[in-house]
């Protein structure tokens, strides 16, 4: 038996875009920062920021609804898609599709933004080239 499935609960790090696919399915990409709290000793456990995809009617949905800091939980599974760089070498991304998305802040809850040092701290920034949605996610 296989089983590929995912459930987190999150804060969108950046405003979204509203994108289309080479077949003209609208497509949103977001990293979603998850809180991790605290270790044994009260120390914070640094946040996870997986990138998850979200695609057709429910990626508008996202982008009419949801913006920085509005907390979500989405359903999906793990996909990791490659392709050749310039260099001749191969990229790798694993990331999160989107089956599900829940919308879980209300427009006043939103005015709590994500709190200042997962705004300030992007660990995509060195990341590379950005890339293009692929119709081959939507497998």
């Amino acid at each position: 038996m296989t089983m590929n499935s995912v459930c987190i609960v999150g804060r969108i790090t950046k405003d979204l875009e509203l994108r289309k696919t080479q077949t003209g399915i609208s497509a949103v990409s977001m990293f979603v920062a998850i809180n991790n709290g605290k270790d044994k000793d009260g120390n914070k456990i640094p946040a996870d920021f997986p990138k998850v995809y979200v695609y057709g009617k429910q990626a508008e949905n996202v982008y009419a609804y949801c913006h920085k800091g509005s907390l979500i939980a989405v359903t999906g599974n793990i996909k990791t898609r490659t392709w050749d760089k310039d260099d001749d070498t191969r990229g790798y991304e694993t990331c999160i599709k989107a089956n599900r998305i829940q919308f879980l802040s209300t427009k006043q809850s939103d005015s709590n933004s994500i709190p200042e040092q997962e705004t300030e701290y992007d660990p995509f920034s060195d990341f590379g080239d950005s890339i293009v949605i692929d119709d081959n996610m939507l497998e």
